[in-house]
């Protein structure tokens, strides 16, 4: 029975590994949160891409409205303040062919060696809730990942969700989750 749960152990391991997407949350510890329970969006950046707007708004309007709160436009008490960047990282990959240097090979023989420098696009969403009646942070959550430019909306939907479940999976800090 061990041989089993330990291949399971691996396969969960392995899995997780393979995700690029990286979460941080931070908190004002002072803040209270029992008495938040209505939120509203505030617009500080464009987001000029309208369906990707949309599509954060909808998936923490859900998020959030599983955590209890309610999406009140008039006299919130937590505004949410979506940014939203975009930058690239540099991804160098080495490849081998053929066989050289190395134990058992001896000094000698031959084989080549090409690197490739990509360019890969990083998308990082940063969720700030700002107590709406005294202007102040009290919540910061913030994902990045590698964009997947050929995603289909569905799969982009997905990604937004799974960001978003990990970023809001201890919240409110200092309650244990349901």
């Amino acid at each position: 029975m061990k041989q089993p749960k330990a291949a399971l152990l691996l396969l969960a391991t392995s899995l997780s590994a393979c995700s690029t997407l990286q979460t941080s949350t931070d908190y004002d510890p002072k803040a209270s949160f029992a008495p938040y329970r209505t939120f509203a969006f505030k617009d500080v950046h464009e987001i000029k891409n309208t369906l990707l707007d949309s599509r954060l708004k909808d998936a923490v309007t859900a998020t959030l409205a599983s955590k209890g709160w309610t999406r009140a436009e008039k006299n919130p008490d937590i505004l949410v303040v979506l940014h939203v960047r975009l930058s690239t990282q540099t991804q160098i990959n080495t490849y081998n062919s053929g066989w050289g240097y190395g134990w058992g090979w001896g000094w000698g023989g031959t084989g080549m060696t090409t690197s490739t420098v990509e360019q890969i696009p990083v998308g990082t969403l940063i969720i700030d809730l700002v107590d709406a009646r005294a202007s102040q942070l009290v919540w910061r959550g913030t994902a990045s990942d590698t964009i997947d430019q050929d995603a289909s909306p569905e799969k982009r939907d997905k990604n937004i969700r799974n960001a978003l479940n990990k970023l809001f999976e201890n919240f409110p800090p200092g309650q244990k989750a349901k």
